[in-house]
Parts: C-alpha cells; structure tokens; sequence
C-alpha cells in the first residue's frame, strides 16, 4: 500500500514538472496595454536585428530591435540571421512596433529602438529560439527581458536533451 502511495505520489509530481514546463514555455506574451506602439509595413531589413518600416503615416524608420544582437555583415551567422528576418517580417500578416518605457526611443544612429511583434509574436524570442541572435544591451528591467532569458534557458535545456 505504501508503494501505491509513492507511485501516486511520484506521478502527481511529474505531472505538476510538466505542466510548469509547458506553462512557462509556452506562456503567451502580448504587447502591454499602456505602451507606444505603431502598426507598421515592412519595407526590407539590414541584418538580423535592424529593419527599415513604413509608419501609418508614410513616414519611413530604422528599426533596431530591442534586447538582442545578430551577427554583423561577415561574421558567421549573419545570412541566417538575416534571412529569418526577413521572411519572418515578409510573412507577417500583421507587425507592431512596441516602445520600450524604461529604453531610449532612439539610439546613436537615429533608430528607433523596438519589440518588434510579427502576428502576435516577439520577433526578438523567435530569433533567440533558432539561436540566431544574443541577449544584449540591456541597460534596464525591460518589458519582455524575463521572458527572454526563459526562451533562451528553455532552448538550453532543449538543446541538452
């Protein structure tokens, strides 16, 4: 009877693992409420992390996506990188631009620093999902950060099994 009792036991806690495991891997993110943000056009893309979008009023921006770091021009990596990116914003059927409250709007070359959200998904943890791009530049507790480095652990443990 006591071995019935840690069987019991046992699988209740696999399950309770598992459904944590499948909670926070797979737990939905959406821009917030009371942030800036701007449906955009996509025009073409630079690299893994910085694409050029047409606002709703026409106007055309730099975008340099938040948090993470593709592979420069050269560097290994970089046309994966690149080409993820844009087939990933090519495809879209909808791309939102979301502003960071604790960031700059923009940096030192004049882009405009963004989440950037392909049909309700963060462009930034696809890319960290492929092992495309880095975690980087965070100079605050930024919206999705958490969330990322749980993408970025997830992958880690995946890619160990």
């Amino acid at each position: 009877m006591r071995n019935i009792g840690l069987f019991v036991l046992f699988i209740a806690f696999v399950f309770v693992i598992n459904y944590l495991h499948l909670t926070l891997d797979k737990s939905p993110v959406s821009p917030h409420e009371n942030t800036v943000k701007y449906r955009v056009k996509y025009l073409y893309n630079y690299d893994g992390d910085t694409a050029a979008f047409r606002l709703e009023d026409g106007t055309q921006v730099d975008c340099r996506f938040l948090a993470v770091d593709a592979p420069e021009y050269g560097d290994d990596g970089y046309d994966e990188a690149k080409s993820f990116t844009n087939v990933s914003l090519r495809n879209a059927r909808e791309i939102i631009l979301e502003l960071e409250p604790h960031s700059d709007a923009y940096d030192r070359y004049d882009r405009l620093l963004a989440w950037v959200w392909t049909d309700g998904k963060l462009l930034q943890a696809k890319l960290l999902e492929k092992n495309l791009v880095e975690i980087r530049y965070l100079f605050d507790n930024y919206l999705y950060t958490d969330y990322l480095f749980r993408v970025k652990e997830q992958k880690n443990v995946t890619s160990d099994e």
